[in-house]
């Protein structure tokens, strides 16, 4: 699982913090002279701090996690981000080259937050999106060109767009080779952030209407404020919301974070067991899911299907499965930092949970362990097996934003037997726990994970669906149309993914 307790409330302590820095350096910024030698100085010393930051807290950094490969990765991505720094002469490089370090690192959870950021970027007037193989025009204002909405992109400079995006964002803003984070970098392909070490193209070549056009790109200055919100709306990625219905002849269960906000759901559900039970079939929609605590998920499942075929099928974590902390001073500030946020609202059973990491935690800093508990754990123990009390099917509908705690719902729901419906996920490590710190030179914050979940695989995801949605997440009303078409076309068999 990817915990109980809400990552969340880790971020939100060190952004108080970042809170505080933001009024001294948004002071210092307006005395700094923007001398390139102070920015190569501000960008190294930060690289080496953010470095610092990983091998202090993060669970792989210890020989005890067994996980050699951290290592190799941490060095190249270190050495990259240094030969990077030494170029840097500007605050886009700066903030270029920390996002490149964070990104070589191969986990989502791993980034950097600028606390100050450029009041303006540049664009070309059009932003593309990434739909399928196919890079389309998605949102524009119209100029002299005339309307592009709904253009492919065919190439800019000469260089299919794939080729631009993977030497550019691929390094600073997604891990190319998870597709799911293609899809959510793509609208930045043709954004100017002030990074030095991208090129931006001049001209580009799209399809409009069944012909091809050159079209020169006007490159001009825009509100970042403006800008941004349209950024996140290219990404395509759907809002599920919260809440169970009706949808055709089956169950639509809504579910679009693990947060506290998905209590109500798991309660819903199971103030509707029967009818969900016998229902021809029983939808659940993550879309827009970056995770939270996956126990939610779990509770979904047994609601459904009945406690004692979920825990046959998946097993039961003993209790040395569950998440193991690195002992730092960090993560037992944020340990208490739970009991007193997350604690005010939670129920006896999680309150109860948080105390008792916490407990481990202190007790294995004073016996001098690294981590709270052993890295090893004896087998799930699987309950004898029963049927479903599911009489219809079960479908998983995700888009590219499932991440974290609902990779691990996904993981569950498929081998439930589920039939996955919709766009793949994101992928992630079996590290847990994030926490964002501040940097030396008060500029930005620089996030790390604290623990592992033992019984986690190293990787989980992305996840493929069986049928793939080719038209867009965020229109529900169509994508709850194509789900209703699509279940009584698959084959009922279960285990169907």
């Amino acid at each position: 699982m990817r915990h109980p307790l809400a990552a969340a409330s880790l971020i939100a302590i060190s952004l108080i913090a970042a809170s505080v820095l933001l009024a001294a350096t948004a002071a210092r910024a307006q005395t700094i002279p923007p001398a390139a030698a102070l920015w190569r100085e501000l960008a190294t010393t930060d690289v080496e701090a953010a470095r610092g930051i990983l091998l202090a807290n993060h669970p792989a950094a210890l020989s005890e996690a067994r996980d050699p490969a951290f290592a190799g990765t941490l060095a190249l991505a270190y050495g990259a981000a240094l030969a990077h720094a030494r170029q840097v002469t500007s605050f886009g490089g700066y903030a270029a080259t920390l996002s490149a370090f964070a990104v070589a690192m191969g986990d989502h959870h791993i980034s950097s937050g600028m606390l100050l950021a450029p009041l303006r970027s540049q664009w070309p007037g059009f932003i593309v999106g990434k739909r399928g193989s196919a890079w389309m025009v998605v949102d524009e204002d119209p100029g002299p060109d005339g309307p592009l909405h709904g253009a492919r992109l065919i190439s800019c400079d000469g260089r299919a767009p794939d080729d631009l995006a993977r030497e550019s964002l691929g390094v600073f803003r997604a891990d190319w080779r998870v597709e799911a984070q293609q899809v959510q970098a793509a609208p930045w392909l043709l954004v100017d952030e002030g990074n030095p070490f991208v090129t931006r193209p001049k001209a580009c070549v799209l399809e409009v209407g069944g012909q091809r056009r050159d079209v020169a790109l006007a490159w001009r200055t825009v509100p970042r404020a403006r800008l941004q919100p349209r950024l996140v709306k290219a990404m395509g990625s759907g809002e599920a919301g919260f809440g169970v219905r009706r949808a055709g002849g089956g169950y639509w269960i809504s579910l679009q974070s693990l947060s506290a906000s998905a209590a109500p759901v798991v309660e819903a559900v199971r103030a509707q067991q029967a009818a969900l039970r016998a229902a021809p079939f029983v939808v659940l929609d993550v879309r827009g899911n970056g995770g939270g605590a996956s126990a939610y998920g779990r509770q979904i499942a047994e609601a459904l299907m009945g406690e004692a075929h979920v825990r046959g099928l998946l097993g039961v974590e003993t209790a040395d499965c569950g998440e193991a902390w690195r002992v730092s001073p960090a993560a037992l500030a944020s340990l208490r930092a739970d009991q007193e946020t997350i604690g005010r609202s939670a129920g006896a059973e999680e309150k109860a949970l948080i105390d008792a990491m916490y407990a481990r935690t202190l007790a294995a800093q004073a016996a001098g362990r690294p981590f709270s508990s052993d890295l090893t754990c004896a087998a799930p123990h699987r309950l004898p097996p029963a049927p479903s009390l599911m009489k219809g099917r079960l479908v998983l509908l995700t888009d590219t934003a499932c991440f974290s705690s609902c990779l691990s719902l996904a993981d569950d729901f498929r081998r439930l037997g589920a039939l996955h419906l919709g766009a793949p996920t994101d992928a992630a490590t079996r590290y847990t726990e994030v926490v964002a710190m501040p940097l030396p030179s008060g500029l930005a914050l620089f996030s790390t994970l604290q623990a592992l979940d033992i019984s986690s695989p190293p990787r989980l995801g992305p996840f493929e669906p069986s049928k793939r949605f080719d038209g867009d997440m965020a229109d529900t009303p169509a994508v709850e149309a194509w789900v209703l078409a699509t279940i009584p076309a698959t084959p009922a068999a279960a285990g169907a993914r």
